[in-house]
């Protein structure tokens, strides 16, 4: 859904330029990061996440608290519980299924978990958001994007990117720089073709994520070799089947367009998320469009 990171504190920049650089330990914690959004379902202890990012256990818990401004152990429970949400939200799979998918072998923690952060239980959550989906399609602004919004399927192969990511706002200063590194980088090592795509991944719902905390990509498809080097990483986007909304204006009417994707159109259409992000793919830029005139294709991974 709006299924990396923060710029190094000056705390843990000063313990990195101690031993091995900055570069170097961004690299790492990319590492972990993605490899802690791609295993949810897995036990996710300590010991298993210094070896991914090849840091000491012992120091490994400290550097990633202070590189997340929270807890290992908090990050990954709050990231389960959010993409949890999602799941609850979007998708007719049952509460046990869900627990599963998180990595929760009993139903009981995962309902204890879930009430912890949201308040409810999961089956409470479920009901409320059919009273907001109740709303979403009375709305005037989602009636609008009903009869508005241009959507088709489209089936993909696999895109490689460099990205940057940050943490906070989606219309924020971390999303500007994002953008302003990857494209600094892809310039100084000629990256840029005729077919370069910029496309942003918003991983979180702002309805369920607090904004300080919503993470976003900002990417560029590539097609000559390129090695992750300090916060630029490198992977692939998932190819196969999507559905695919042309969003027509300002960037900051992005969430009428999520609410009515999710709240409406997807229950209404019998389909049925994959598990990999949605992504923006940006068809023109606000450096020399007028806010009105940009358009944005929303893709959203389906079976």
């Amino acid at each position: 859904m709006w299924m990396f990171n923060v710029v190094l504190p000056v705390k843990l920049q000063t313990m990195a330029s101690r031993t091995i650089t900055n570069k170097d330990y961004n690299e790492r914690i990319n590492k972990v990061i993605h490899f802690i959004h791609t295993h949810l379902s897995e036990k996710l202890d300590v010991d298993r996440l210094a070896a991914v990012a090849a840091f000491s256990p012992y120091h490994f818990h400290r550097i990633m608290s202070a590189y997340l401004n929270e807890s290992l152990i908090s990050y990954i429970i709050r990231t389960k519980m959010e993409v949890a949400a999602g799941f609850i939200l979007h998708t007719d799979m049952s509460i046990t299924d869900v627990a599963y998918k998180v990595g929760y072998e009993m139903p009981s923690s995962f309902n204890k978990a879930f009430k912890k952060r949201f308040g409810v239980n999961p089956s409470a959550f479920r009901d409320n958001y059919d009273k907001a989906r109740d709303y979403l399609k009375t709305s005037k602004t989602n009636k609008m994007k009903k009869t508005e919004m241009k959507h088709e399927v489209r089936e993909v192969i696999p895109r490689k990117v460099i990205y940057v990511a940050s943490t906070g706002p989606y219309d924020g200063k971390g999303t500007a720089d994002a953008w302003k590194k990857v494209c600094g980088f892809a310039g100084q090592k000629g990256l840029f073709g005729p077919k370069t795509e910029f496309i942003g991944i918003s991983f979180d719902d702002p309805h369920i994520t607090d904004s300080s905390k919503l993470r976003y990509e900002a990417c560029l498809t590539i097609d000559k070799e390129a090695t992750a080097e300090g916060e630029m990483g490198v992977k692939e986007i998932a190819g196969g089947k999507y559905v695919v909304f042309l969003h027509e204006g300002s960037y900051e009417n992005f969430q009428a367009s999520y609410d009515y994707i999710f709240g409406e159109w997807l229950p209404g259409n019998n389909s049925q998320l994959r598990e990999e992000p949605s992504f923006e793919l940006y068809l023109n830029s606000p450096e020399d469009t007028a806010p009105e005139n940009l358009k944005t294709e929303i893709w959203v991974p389906i079976d």
